[in-house]
């Protein structure tokens, strides 16, 4: 077979564990992966939703599991990866999406709000991939993808979201230490949504709306109107980036942050 015959997007024989793939973004990207061949664990905090996505997983033909638990806790980390590897093998492909986002000026921020935000995006993150990437390394191959955000950028944060631009602005550094630790065999990204129009998104246009007193769908429109390419990102347009890293297509990508935004501007502040 020629090399242009071959779909540089297959992932048959591949494992993918996928945090937070209960709802949103994470279950697109852990449906996009088995569209293209993966076997995919779903985590979620939530059991039930962890193995609602497994079933779809598996109505595209391909082996699944729900492994639930909570990715801040390193024994939960060990669960859901030997529960994982229990049920389809080795883990090749592991997608660092469970997150949280809290809509709230510092000032009015808790310890407990800061320590949600940090614990689950940014030690989740450094759990997962301390408990992973040496299979992968004895292994010879693997791709991590961590789920970064636009506002992890240098004069690109936004008010109301300090523990959440902390603990993003910690991924990716995470991220860029990893893909020089893991390398040559593992590669390491990152990969940064905008507005996606997902349920969290709607949460920040109602508070949005509920600080300035105008409707939610107002916000919306205003939210819509700086993309420059107009409409809202899908989950599915996350789901397509994570696949694109994931693939063959990306062999030499490796401590990038690719940025998937719809074009929104880099300053956004008030």
């Amino acid at each position: 077979m020629s090399e242009m015959a071959h779909d540089p997007l297959d992932l048959h024989g591949r494992v993918a564990l996928v945090t937070g793939a209960g709802r949103g973004i994470g279950k697109a990207i852990a449906l996009r992966l088995a569209e293209h061949g993966a076997d995919v664990a779903g985590n979620d905090l939530d059991p039930a939703t962890a193995e609602r996505t497994a079933v779809e997983v598996r109505s595209l033909g391909r082996r699944s599991a729900a492994a639930p638990g909570d990715v801040s806790k390193a024994h939960d980390v060990d669960g859901i990866v030997s529960s994982t590897e229990s049920a389809l093998g080795p883990i090749d492909i592991l997608v660092n999406n469970a997150g949280i986002s809290l809509y709230r000026p510092i000032a009015d921020c808790t310890e407990e709000d800061w320590d949600r935000h940090v614990d689950i995006m940014a030690k989740g993150t450094f759990l997962t991939m301390r408990r992973v990437a040496p299979g992968m390394m004895v292994r010879g191959w693997g791709r991590i993808v961590n789920l970064g955000s636009y506002v992890a950028q240098m004069n690109c944060v936004t008010k109301y979201f300090g523990p959440y631009c902390a603990a993003k602005f910690a991924v990716v550094g995470l991220t860029q230490v990893a893909a020089q630790e893991f390398a040559p065999a593992v590669t390491v990204n990152a990969v940064g949504p905008g507005d996606v129009d997902t349920d969290m998104m709607a949460r920040e246009w109602d508070l949005e709306g509920a600080r300035r007193g105008l409707p939610p769908e107002q916000v919306k429109e205003e939210y819509r109107e700086r993309l420059m390419l107009g409409r809202f990102e899908a989950p599915s347009d996350i789901a397509g980036a994570v696949l694109f890293l994931c693939s063959n297509l990306a062999d030499q990508v490796t401590g990038s942050h690719l940025i998937v935004s719809g074009g929104l501007p880099f300053h956004r502040s008030e």
